[in-house]
């Protein structure tokens, strides 16, 4: 049963519905020529897979100094389960996913540690999705309403970028979703099964009619989940509207809305309860009925326009409405209610010109954001709603103006620079005052630098400097989990701020693929999060002093041969705490938690030109700690996945069937863990050896 109102919906259905007729017109007269293919359009940017847009504007990965991947979408990705955001990005060194079965808690991602202390969600790390920031002001991210199945490419700077992003922007994932098909009409249904009450369905419209493309999609996933009390269901739907308006410019809409009923949360257990039953919820999350129901919408608008030759302009809006409830495992302001309201507004200028006699690319631009959460709390009474006990609006505003160079100074040298300077203010109003008034405020700012070096060995070899500064503000939801009980923010918790310094070599021989990079960062009030015994699940949050991290990240892929492909890569990541004191306890050397010392991966793919084809990865995740005491740890694990299946194309009609099998070697391990967990309570085991298999087909109309 649902409890998400829903009187904010009805203007975004009407939208919905707006959005449609437009399609539906277009596609009826046929009254615009065929969508120009210019350099510098939004179609090439994304359509051609050599250039990345992760550092705010094209540009090719040789040309920039720091360690980035780019993974387009291929045949293996549409017969993956469509779950979660890491079945896309695999193989991506310094990148750590987990807690893919719990979707109340949110797939968790680490990027050179960034992101290790997120309880939920996305930390440390700016998202994007079509250019639309998924990150909000404060500096979190949900995943919930990005459907991996939906991916086109997906490029991800490993390590900091403050300079063009600001706050959390420890690493940056950049996500553009499928385009317009270039057929007039293109229908992909796909369906797909699995253990544990699996089942997703998909479905996928688009087509060009002259100025004109779209992308419609829709899916709906559910499953009762191995372990007890993890059942779940969601839809999905977005719809990508292009237009070129003229020779020089174009405009893209996007709407999405997320709608998830159902998401149980089974909880962490205590190693014991592992060894004694790993598919049991925890009991406290059973008693109080843990878990959460989502409403989200969200629309998008970004303009583009080339005034004169090299350069280029553009402005993007974004809004955002979230309608929130959850139940967490205790009972003193157990449930949380709160309805969001984010907008923001970009803007850019890229000029292309001749600096001494060299080429120069300059950038310049200025992020607003604001963010409005009205936030109840209330006494969680078994499940049962109780009587009020917060209720307060939290507002922050983000303000960052930024500029970015790149010279080539000399035939085979880059110099890149940038900076920017960002301003957040938080603001609480308590309407809550039983217990006093906690209204407050907080301003933070702080300027962010950059600068590198790429030398060009070869055309198709570089070796590349960087050195960057990031800060992480606090998010709402860290500011206001005051361990004092009471209601406003915590005014022990401040902003951590990192310096990153950077060594990589990259480069393509022969068809083979090959990046190396090492790194060493040092931190300042690192924010770690802990557990109080009164509250077990709540995250409260704090800072850890110094800390600093050493690592090295390397990837190599071969090319095909023969329908022949594979690829390896290994992390390793040597981070500890310089200077932490909590609780007159000395944790300097401590490892720092939530992050494997050593992890490999490795994949190999065939396809047989009869159009079988299979797929074979294998992940080795070392053991790390879970706590920043260094007393309970998470044992090594080695998972693997085997994918197998068959396509057929015949005309203008594609089909296919596949088989995959999770978890292939049925090794016990935990798919997420709690760091600082209260009573013992770290591991979130995942389920053994399971199998999926769907069917897809793709129908077009030229």
């Amino acid at each position: 049963m649902s409890f998400i109102p829903v009187t904010h919906s009805r203007s975004f259905r009407i939208r919905w519905v707006i959005c449609c007729l437009i399609v539906l017109v277009g596609y009826v007269t046929g009254a615009m020529p065929v969508w120009a293919q210019n350099p510098g359009t939004a179609q090439s940017v994304i359509l051609n897979p050599i250039n990345i847009t992760a550092t705010r504007s094209e540009r090719s990965p040789a040309d920039i100094p720091n360690s980035i991947t780019q993974i387009t979408r291929t045949p293996q990705h549409n017969y993956q389960p469509g779950a979660t955001l890491d079945e896309f990005a695999r193989g991506t060194p310094g990148v750590f996913f987990q807690n893919q079965f719990n979707f109340t808690q949110d797939l968790r991602i680490a990027i050179r540690g960034f992101g290790a202390r997120s309880p939920f969600g996305v930390r440390g790390i700016q998202m994007r999705v079509d250019g639309i920031p998924a990150t909000l002001p404060d500096g979190q991210t949900q995943l919930d309403s990005i459907d991996p199945a939906l991916i086109e490419r997906m490029d991800i700077l490993r390590g900091p970028s403050a300079s063009l992003y600001g706050n959390a922007s420890g690493g940056m994932i950049d996500i553009t979703t499928r385009e317009a098909p270039p057929e007039k009409f293109v229908v992909m249904p796909r369906q797909v099964f699995g253990q544990y009450g699996y089942l997703k369905s998909e479905l996928f419209m688009g087509g060009r009619q002259g100025n004109f493309g779209y992308s419609l999609y829709g899916s709906h996933l559910q499953q009762d989940g191995w372990r007890g009390h993890s059942a779940m269901q969601n839809t999905f739907s977005q719809a990508k509207l292009n237009f070129q308006t003229s020779d020089n410019s174009n405009l893209m809409l996007v709407l999405r809305e997320f709608y998830s009923p159902l998401s149980k949360d089974p909880g962490a257990l205590t190693r014991a309860e592992v060894q004694a039953d790993p598919r049991q919820a925890s009991a406290r999350n059973v008693q109080y009925n843990a878990g959460e129901e989502i409403r989200q919408e969200e629309m998008g608008i970004r303009f583009r326009q080339k005034p004169s030759a090299g350069k280029e302009f553009s402005v993007t809006g974004h809004w955002l409405q979230r309608d929130f409830q959850s139940r967490q495992q205790f009972f003193d302001g157990g449930q949380v209610q709160f309805d969001r309201q984010v907008g923001g507004l970009m803007m850019q200028f890229v000029n292309d010109h001749i600096l001494f006699n060299r080429p120069n690319r300059f950038l310049v631009g200025i992020d607003y954001g604001i963010q409005n959460d009205d936030r109840q709390r209330f006494n969680n009474n078994f499940g049962a709603r109780g009587a009020l006990n917060l209720s307060q609006t939290e507002r922050v505003q983000s303000v960052g103006p930024f500029f970015r160079n790149e010279w080539r100074m000399a035939d085979k040298l880059d110099l890149v620079f940038g900076g920017r300077w960002d301003w957040l203010h938080y603001q609480v109003k308590d309407q809550f005052k039983t217990d006093g008034n906690q209204s407050g405020s907080r301003t933070v700012s702080q300027a962010s630098g950059t600068a590198g070096l790429v030398y060009h060995v070869t055309p198709q070899q570089q070796i590349y400097a960087h050195v960057a500064s990031v800060f992480e503000a606090p998010t709402t939801t860290e500011l206001i989990n005051n361990p004092a009980g009471k209601g406003g923010f915590n005014p022990n918790l401040n902003a951590q701020t990192s310096l990153s310094n950077e060594l990589g070599f990259r480069g393509n021989t022969a068809g083979f693929q090959y990046d190396t990079a090492v790194f060493f960062i040092r931190t300042w009030n690192e924010i770690t999060p802990f557990e109080l015994t009164s509250s077990p699940g709540r995250s409260f949050f704090r800072n850890a002093g110094q800390s600093r991290r050493i690592g090295m990240e390397t990837r190599l892929a071969t090319p095909e041969w023969k329908g022949l492909r594979g690829e390896v890569s290994y992390t390793f990541s040597d981070f500890e705490f310089e200077k932490y004191l909590v609780n007159d306890a000395n944790l300097k050397g401590n490892i720092f938690p939530g992050i494997p010392r050593h992890r490999w991966e490795g994949l190999v793919r065939y396809a047989h030109p009869f159009g079988f084809f299979g797929q074979v990865h294998v992940q080795r995740v070392g053991e790390f700690f879970v706590n920043d005491i260094n007393t309970a740890a998470n044992p090594a694990y080695t998972l693997g996945q085997l994918l197998l299946g068959w396509e057929k194309k015949h005309h203008s009609i594609e089909g296919s069937v596949f088989f995959g099998v999770n978890n292939l070697f049925d090794a016990h391990y935990n798919a997420n863990t709690r760091i600082n967990a209260a009573l013992g309570r770290y591991y979130e085991p995942g389920p053994p050896l399971n199998v999926f298999g769907g069917v897809r087909m793709r129908i077009a109309v030229f």
